[in-house]
């Protein structure tokens, strides 16, 4: 009887195809992709006035002083590198977004799974993509798929806010700068 306890009783999952197929795996998808859709169109809309800005300074280069003319291009300069900081800051927030989502649909994918394994007597689960042959396994892909779709519908997604606070940081450094908000924290960190 100890050798049969030996004998692996196995079930075979393709846990990814779960996530990307389950009703909450595309709602987070489609749900990010409306957000960087659009996101992408205010940065388009951002990436335009500051291509303005870039040809208004090139026709003052010759009516300005240095010294205004040079003022001018720090602060364009400056517009700039906000820009690049608040994109950096959104990929990052909506990355993490997507894995946070992501985590809490394969959290309860494998407790759908250690369910499955109780009732089936199954004592190995194993991941499809790292199967080469095993006949005897059972593939539980579909039935894991339709319990999370029954159990887990959507998942809420939390995208920070990350849009920048170019006027706060474009004024001088008073009394005000030492109480930044934590959007303007987050945002500096990034």
């Amino acid at each position: 009887s100890d050798k049969r306890a030996l004998v692996p009783a196995i079930l075979i999952v393709d846990l990814p195809q779960v996530l990307r197929a389950s009703k909450a795996g595309k709602g987070v998808q489609a749900a990010l992709g409306q957000e960087s859709q659009a996101y992408s169109k205010e940065v388009a809309r951002q990436e335009d006035e500051l291509q303005r800005m870039r040809s208004d300074l090139e026709r003052q280069r010759t009516v300005l002083s240095a010294n205004a003319y040079d003022a001018k291009a720090k602060a364009f300069q400056l517009h700039l590198k906000e820009l690049d900081t608040a994109v950096q800051a959104k990929r990052q927030a909506m990355q993490k977004a997507y894995y946070d989502a992501m985590s809490k649909i394969e959290t309860a994918t494998r407790d759908i799974i250690a369910g499955l394994a109780k009732e089936r007597g199954a004592n190995l689960v194993m991941l499809k993509q790292a199967v080469i042959l095993s006949p005897d396994a059972s593939d539980v892909t579909t039935e894991v798929l339709a319990r999370l779709d029954k159990n887990l519908a959507a998942v809420s997604i939390t995208i920070p806010k990350t849009e920048s606070s170019a006027p706060a940081r474009c004024e001088r450094h008073e009394k005000s700068s030492k109480s930044s908000s934590p959007a303007q924290k987050f945002n500096m960190d990034q």
